[in-house]
């Protein structure tokens, strides 16, 4: 069978991917200098709004609320002492409560919120319905969205039936339309972001299966060749050497044959299990077909691939690998030449496995150079 050899795959092993505690870690950073710019541009604009005689009990109070809320998440998030989908979630309810409060004042108690300004109170309650989308998820978002806009269409909708203000009657009518825009709007763009996702996580898993074994879930025939294919590349360019096992279960057919089928599966996943654990971080363990399977050790000679060839035959044997039934390995090993091709490499694998069979089997042999 024609490798399928892909030199410029990317190593399977010793990949850098970004770890989700680094991302987490990274979350809590910023979500402690916004509490901290937070608090500090309350107690800025408390101070400015008194120096300019526009403060109000009203206002005092929201800004007292403030200065008390932020110092308290910030301790929680900085002492680990909430989730961090809890901090968040307490922070939507703030920002509901605080708005509320200041639209009953204002609408309803005049004499108590006369100081506070609808039009900037009606610029912050659609920021809340875009933080609801950020903080919860699709479904759930929606649910919250349209509980807010519940809550803030009660609290106006007395004054609306009255004989209003013309002013804040028509800025509170806006602010009910805007926002029903915009959750709608969000609910959209929520929507096609989580069809994006359910793709590419598709698409992810495609590339995974494309490359697994059903049956063992190591890499497959085809992943071996991009991995051998990307070491053969590293060898020409940089002479980094590396080595392969080509490993065969000694009488296997006769398992199958007296066991039957399902008891040879088991066999199979159980050497999958036994062999990783012989192996270094960076080797590759795959499955190659039926009851072969192969190793690529990179940065490793001839003799070292011997040594650990021999090892894992000892390592297989030591204990039956289901049951009491004593299952043993043959295997085959040969290490890059710069004559090899991905095919002579397999070849001399190949026969040097054929090698071991036949002095006896339960045992390894190397591979004459190409």
């Amino acid at each position: 069978m024609p490798l399928n050899i892909d030199a410029a795959a990317p190593p399977p092993n010793g990949e850098r991917r970004p770890e989700p505690y680094a991302g987490r870690e990274h979350k809590r950073v910023v979500m402690l200098a916004i509490f901290s710019l937070a608090w500090i541009s309350t107690v800025l604009a408390w101070t400015l709004m008194a120096l300019g005689g526009i403060s109000s009990p009203a206002l005092r109070d929201v800004f007292v609320a403030n200065l008390v809320f932020h110092p308290l998440m910030f301790a929680a998030v900085s002492g680990r002492m909430l989730p961090e989908r809890v901090v968040e979630m307490m922070c939507l309810l703030f920002a509901t409560g605080i708005c509320a409060a200041c639209m009953v004042l204002r609408l309803y108690f005049p004499s108590y919120g006369g100081r506070i300004d609808l039009e900037p109170l009606y610029l912050w309650i659609p920021v809340i319905y875009v933080f609801a989308f950020i903080v919860a998820g699709h479904k759930s978002s929606l649910r919250i969205s349209l509980g807010i806009m519940a809550l803030f269409l009660v609290i106006s909708l007395p004054y609306l039936l009255q004989s209003p203000s013309p002013r804040f009657a028509n800025f509170t009518i806006q602010l009910h339309m805007v926002s029903a825009v915009l959750v709608a709007a969000l609910y959209f763009f929520s929507s096609y972001q989580q069809r994006l996702q359910v793709a590419q996580l598709t698409m992810d898993e495609l590339a995974t299966l494309s490359h697994t074994d059903e049956l063992t879930r190591l890499p497959n025939r085809r992943r071996i060749s991009q991995v051998v294919g990307y070491e053969l590349a590293r060898f020409e360019r940089y002479g980094s050497g590396f080595a392969l096992i080509m490993i065969d279960i000694d009488h296997f057919k006769d398992v199958n044959d007296r066991f039957g089928h399902p008891v040879g599966d088991r066999a199979l996943k159980a050497l999958a299990l036994r062999a990783r654990q012989a192996l270094r971080d960076g080797d590759t363990l795959g499955r190659w077909g039926g009851e072969e399977f192969v190793i690529v050790l990179p940065e490793a000679g001839l003799d070292d691939a011997l040594r650990k060839a021999h090892a894992l035959c000892a390592h297989v044997a030591r204990a039956p690998l289901i049951d009491d039934l004593p299952i043993t390995i043959s295997c085959g090993v040969a290490s890059v030449t710069p004559a090899d091709t991905a095919e002579s490499l397999f070849h001399r694998a190949d026969a040097a496995l054929y090698t071991a069979k036949q002095h006896g089997r339960n045992r390894a042999e190397s591979a004459a150079p190409a």
